[in-house]
């Protein structure tokens, strides 16, 4: 019997998933396909149904190739590019904090996920950085988020109402 979770969009990603066979390609696999396909930015829709799922299947891929070509301390201090995980997070942390708009606030941590969502970053790294700008982007956003006349607040926020007949 066949698996109900088999699909075409699934069998086509785990073949690209399975052609990754270093670090760098499986980090931009999932740079690219987090970007594409699961960003608030998105511009692919095609994998509403499978994307978290092929998603799981590029960062267990990435995990395994990280600790295949890390040590102990790089896989534990450096983020899945090389660099120095803390450094990374630092950096996102000074960019949010430098910054009163909150706009400008939620596009720093949505692309900070993107970017760096583990396995890319150690757990630890991220989590920490991950709760500083989410900190930051709360108290932007708590002050008068909602004195916007709500058509204001679609237009600022850019969104398109669609309705049904």
């Amino acid at each position: 019997m066949a698996n109900i979770h088999d699909n075409p969009n699934r069998d086509a990603w785990v073949k690209k998933i399975a052609a990754a066979n270093t670090l760098a390609d499986g980090v931009k696999l999932l740079t690219d396909f987090r970007a594409k396909h699961l960003s608030p930015f998105k511009t692919d829709f095609s994998l509403e149904l499978d994307g978290q799922w092929i998603e799981l299947k590029i960062e267990e891929k990435v995990a395994l190739l990280k600790h295949k070509e890390f040590n102990d301390t790089q896989f534990l201090n450096n983020s899945a590019t090389g660099e120095n995980a803390q450094k990374v997070a630092d950096a996102a942390v000074a960019k949010i904090d430098a910054t009163t708009d909150m706009y400008e606030a939620e596009r720093i941590h949505i692309n900070f996920r993107l970017a760096n969502k583990p396995p890319i970053l150690p757990v630890n790294v991220f989590l920490d950085a991950d709760r500083q700008l989410g900190t930051k982007l709360m108290e932007l956003r708590n002050t008068d988020y909602y004195a916007l006349p709500l058509e204001e607040l679609r237009k600022v926020r850019g969104v398109k109402v669609i309705t049904l007949q």
